[in-house]
């Protein structure tokens, strides 16, 4: 006779009995919150649990993958990934233009540093998971006794036990501060393109303001009175949608020129390495051609798109787009 599965049948990964606690955990750190969020917590706990539990599951996963994408991009030559990436650069500048500035803002504030010490902290997290880990092999009798409380309180002092607290707080500080300039950069950037369509929104609306004796002729009475707001604000709207585009083809003829000029000096070097030219990219004028001809072709591509991604690069750029709409989220919230 086939068995029958028991009642705490894994759900993925997860275990009814890990789900319920995590979940009762998340209900009761609900209870500090404010009212408005408090019911939301409560109702959205199962998820959460899930969420979480998961993601610490998965997460030895993402760092193994990494250190295998770290390792394949090892293998390739420096100056041949950093003109893959500049090439890059010349087809999505004007499709994802924040993600660039934030690319170039990061550089400038300590991108490298960071990318260093997120690499310890990711290092640091990995070491709290397999301890957590290890810790439930031990008895799990044990474990599904405590109180939801007790979960907290113990998976709190193994983080304690495992992590080096500078590192941790060198990394968070360092990391923290980078973003700040970023997002400090890039909001700068933006209220620039708003205050630019403000200023072509006045523009239009007065010429545009002559028309609204003859748009409120035909419209009932009591509705006149909203012609000029709706009038006015429909400009703005209009104008500040083509700053938008205006700041989109500023940013795809940036990153064209800057991807094409890296991807042409990186190429004429490593050829010159290689013994395939006889000069490097200080001493010949063919960076300067390839590198024109790569940032003219990509501006066209993006022009003739649209600024739109085809549907299978849709598909395979997903994570970018993510991205994309996080920083503008982040910069306009």
């Amino acid at each position: 006779d086939k068995k029958k599965p028991e009642k705490n049948t894994l759900k993925g990964w997860a275990s009814e009995a890990e789900l319920q606690r995590v979940s009762t955990s998340i209900e009761e750190l609900a209870q500090n919150l404010p009212p408005k969020f408090k019911n939301h917590t409560r109702t959205a706990a199962p998820y959460l649990a899930f969420a979480w539990i998961h993601f610490l599951m998965g997460l030895p996963y993402v760092v193994k993958g990494f250190k295998k994408v770290q390792e394949g991009i090892c293998l390739i030559p420096e100056k041949i990934f950093w003109a893959i990436l500049s090439f890059l650069v010349c087809f999505f500048g004007g499709i994802f233009p924040a993600t660039i500035a934030a690319a170039e803002a990061w550089n400038l504030c300590g991108g490298p540093e960071v990318w260093d010490q997120t690499k310890i902290l990711m290092h640091e997290f990995a070491k709290v998971v397999e301890a957590t880990k290890e810790d439930g092999k031990e008895d799990k009798d044990q474990q599904e006794a405590l109180t939801p409380q007790q979960v907290i309180q113990k998976k709190m002092i193994i983080a304690l036990q495992v992590m080096e607290p500078e590192k941790v707080s060198n990394s968070l500080s360092c990391i923290y501060i980078c973003w700040i300039g970023v997002v400090g950069v890039l909001r700068l950037q933006f209220a620039r393109t708003i205050t630019l369509g403000e200023v072509i929104g006045a523009k239009v609306y007065k010429p545009v303001r002559k028309l609204e004796p003859a748009i409120e002729s035909v419209i009932p009475e009591d509705y006149q009175k909203w012609v000029p707001v709706v009038t006015r604000w429909t400009c703005k709207a209009v104008a500040i949608s083509m700053a938008w585009w205006i700041q989109r083809i500023i940013s795809a003829v940036h990153s064209a020129i800057r991807g094409g000029m890296i991807f042409g000096e990186y190429l004429v070097d490593f050829l010159h390495e290689k013994g395939f030219l006889v000069v490097e990219h200080r001493d010949t004028y063919m960076d300067e051609a390839i590198g024109w001809s790569i940032a003219a072709l990509g501006f066209i591509t993006q022009l003739f798109l649209g600024f739109q991604l085809p549907l299978i690069l849709n598909l395979v750029l997903w994570p970018v787009q993510l991205l994309e709409a996080f920083i503008v989220w982040t910069v306009s919230s």
